[in-house]
């Protein structure tokens, strides 16, 4: 197949959207299709434009096989609700037009967010022939409301309205988490028309290595026991529960918490832990994708903090990597969200309320004090990645949707996979 696919975000950022949306592409073209991926210069999570992209307005290249045209848009350093807008409308209006230009697809896949993206392109679609996929990463007006970025009121109900629309117009919705998929079909969508594709864990990068990593001496953390969060360091994160934590247990000498990352909220955090003197809390630069491994490896345990409000309009895909690495994990989410579900159901680690800095020190602590704990959560939670969150189960399957969606017989391959 001729294969479109239209995301904000692609490599070489290395966390969030882009990763996974270049690993979909990537391996579609390994498969032998032909893939154009229409996306902007990279800017997240640092919300800057690489210097060598200051001022190019637009790009083709060929990486891995995949034909990828970047076009230009605006990337405001302080992002704010009307700029994020105005951000995301950009890279619509120039993407929009480098679509319509090009070469005709069989299916076009559209990446969300930005939600506003969905019913330009998939009108384009229809004009040029191909059927389309809206895949949702982040239930974008769901999270906004749910955050209190946005009130309830007229421009919601624009958004809402827009959602509603684009789930109408394009073929096929599919979305990385069950809870998502019902909070998609509870907005009126015909559940056949729904599907479930996950971000799948880099099973074939992050493995099991002893914690005794390069990292550890880098970054002078020989006989300490690791708390890491890597990742996005943004506003659903709720990563100021993470420094509470920290204050807590400051007295255990031990124990030492790292961040790695990068995105909006970083500079408040870097200010807000020094004003706390947490002088067991490092930050650290992102890692590229070739030590992420090591970099899982440096944990003892793993923490997933998320805001409260957060409850399955998104599902962090750091779960599969920290999985796959064998440490174990404290979550910290809605319990009846799907996030909490697994960790339950894999036995691979704690799950704790949002934003409680006391029930995460206690967590920690008690992984602390149990080794044979840790053990069992992390055996556990490899096996649960290794069976069903490994990256050719996930994309082989969801390669074979494609396949039935452009062939007009989608029914029929959900029939037969149930």
């Amino acid at each position: 197949m001729r294969i479109a696919i239209a995301s904000i975000n692609y490599s070489p950022e290395m966390t969030g959207i882009g990763v996974y949306t270049t690993g979909m592409a990537e391996y579609l073209a390994a498969e032998g299709h032909q893939v154009d991926v229409y996306t902007g210069f990279s800017y997240y999570p640092a919300w800057k434009k690489r210097s060598e992209d200051a001022w190019a307005s637009h790009r083709i290249d060929t990486i891995a096989g995949v034909t990828v045209h970047r076009n230009d848009l605006y990337v405001p350093s302080r992002p704010s609700a009307l700029k994020r807008m105005l951000h995301e409308l950009s890279f619509i209006a120039t993407t929009a037009i480098d679509y319509l230009f090009s070469r005709a697809a069989d299916c076009t896949i559209i990446v969300s967010p930005p939600l506003f993206a969905g019913i330009p392109i998939a009108l384009l679609a229809k004009l040029k022939g191909s059927r389309t996929v809206f895949h949702v990463q982040d239930l974008q007006p769901d999270a906004a409301v749910e955050l209190g970025m946005l009130k309830p009121g007229l421009v919601t109900s624009v958004f809402y309205t827009l959602e509603r629309m684009t789930y109408q117009l394009c073929d096929s919705v599919s979305t990385i988490s069950e809870g998502m998929c019902k909070r998609i079909a509870d907005k009126g969508v015909p559940r056949e028309k729904i599907s479930l594709f996950r971000n799948w864990a880099h099973d074939h990068l992050v493995v099991p290595m002893d914690s005794q990593t390069g990292l550890r001496k880098e970054w002078g953390l020989d006989g300490k026991f690791v708390v890491l969060y890597s990742g996005n360091l943004g506003v659903k994160q709720g990563l100021g529960s993470l420094l509470g934590c920290a204050q807590r247990l400051q007295a255990n000498e031990d124990i030492v918490f790292v961040i790695s990352g990068d995105g909006g909220e970083k500079a408040e955090l870097v200010r807000n832990a020094e004003q706390l003197g947490l002088s067991n809390m490092i930050f650290k630069p992102l890692q590229p994708q070739e030590r992420l491994s090591e970099l899982l490896a440096t944990a003892d345990v793993s923490v997933m903090p998320q805001k409260k409000g957060i409850k399955d309009i998104v599902l962090p895909s750091k779960l599969g990597n920290i999985l796959c690495s064998e440490r174990p994990v404290v979550v910290a989410s809605a319990q009846d969200s799907e996030l909490c579900r697994i960790v339950h159901y894999s036995d691979c680690g704690i799950a704790i309320n949002q934003e409680d800095d006391a029930e995460m020190a206690e967590a920690i602590n008690t992984l602390y004090a149990d080794a044979e704990l840790r053990s069992r959560f992390a055996r556990n939670g490899h096996e649960f990645a290794r069976n069903h969150l490994g990256h050719r189960m996930i994309l082989g399957g969801f390669v074979r949707e494609l396949e039935a969606i452009e062939a007009g017989g989608r029914d029929v391959a959900l029939d037969q996979a149930a």
